[in-house]
């Protein structure tokens, strides 16, 4: 009975020591963490951050190197100050740093910036750090001095969506007017070429009176040539009224063809035209495309 007593002492103290070995280790390992050494770092953004909230993760190509630990407005009361701790560990291990920096020496990289950016499609959003090139996203101009350890932010790709769809809306009366001028261009040139193929069809046009009055010179040549009979001289004056004749019959042969070329052209500036109107009727078609292309369009209630 005393030896199964003393085994069973035994046994639990071993049990108590062992749990309190592992309580120690994750308590130690708990410690370790919260001891993270890191530094703080700040950034103002000129747009919303709706997504963001304390403790979003601060990343750097992927890489979390930080969290979001403060969300409040600027002194200017315009952009929205985010505060973030960046863990030293994390940033020596990806070569962007050797230690923490201390206040009066250069903070960061001329060309690093930070940008908002979306986890997928649920709405979350992280601060996304890279760099940047430095001509095309130079630093924000802000109207108040920003501490040392701060942090310029490049716009968001979402914010540069939102001012290209602005901007484009922006040009549409513009765009509008030019139709317009385009289309009275149009319909005078539709005119003119109305005119010119109803003068070429018609029978006592300037242009059929302009050959036969050619043909009619021709003929008038070649018979005082006949009567003259001056030899070589009146042969080569022959020949230069029969040139004449037939470039007058090639004319008219030309005649037909240039009417076709013109009734194709009526026919693509008539398509002008209704490309014209529809831009007068309904501007934003540039954005959306034509009805056929299997888009529905949107009915007014």
């Amino acid at each position: 009975m005393a030896t199964t007593a003393t085994s069973h002492w035994k046994l639990g103290l071993f049990v108590l020591l062992a749990v309190g070995a592992m309580l120690g280790a994750l308590f130690w390992l708990g410690a370790r963490g919260f001891r993270r050494e890191s530094f703080p770092a700040i950034s103002y953004f000129d747009e919303s951050v709706q997504g963001l909230d304390v403790g979003s993760p601060v990343k750097f190509r992927g890489v979390t190197v930080g969290t979001v630990t403060d969300i409040t407005i600027a002194p200017d009361h315009r952009h929205v100050q985010v505060s973030a701790d960046m863990y030293v560990d994390a940033l020596v291990r990806l070569g962007l740093r050797t230690r923490a920096p201390k206040s009066g020496e250069e903070f960061i990289p001329p060309n690093l910036r930070v940008q908002l950016a979306s986890a997928g499609i649920t709405g979350v959003r992280f601060i996304q750090t890279d760099f940047f090139d430095p001509e095309r996203y130079p630093p924000p101009k802000l109207p108040f001095e920003p501490p040392w350890n701060y942090v310029p932010s490049a716009r968001s790709t979402l914010k540069n969506a939102e001012e290209a769809a602005i901007e484009i809306l922006n040009q549409l009366p513009v765009l509008a007017d030019r139709a317009k001028d385009t289309l009275a261009d149009v319909k005078k040139t539709l005119g003119s070429i109305d005119r010119l193929v109803a003068d070429l069809g018609a029978e006592d046009g300037s242009f059929n009176q302009a050959l036969r009055e050619l043909r009619a010179a021709a003929t008038r040549v070649d018979g005082a040539l006949d009567e003259a009979k001056l030899g070589a001289t009146t042969a080569s004056f022959r020949d230069t009224a029969a040139s004449v004749g037939q470039a007058a019959a090639g004319v008219s042969d030309a005649q037909e063809e240039l009417q076709a070329s013109l009734v194709a052209l009526r026919e693509a500036l008539e398509s002008v035209r209704t490309l014209a109107d529809s831009l007068e009727r309904d501007p934003s078609v540039l954005l959306r495309g034509p009805h056929g292309d299997g888009a529905t369009p949107a009915r007014s209630r």
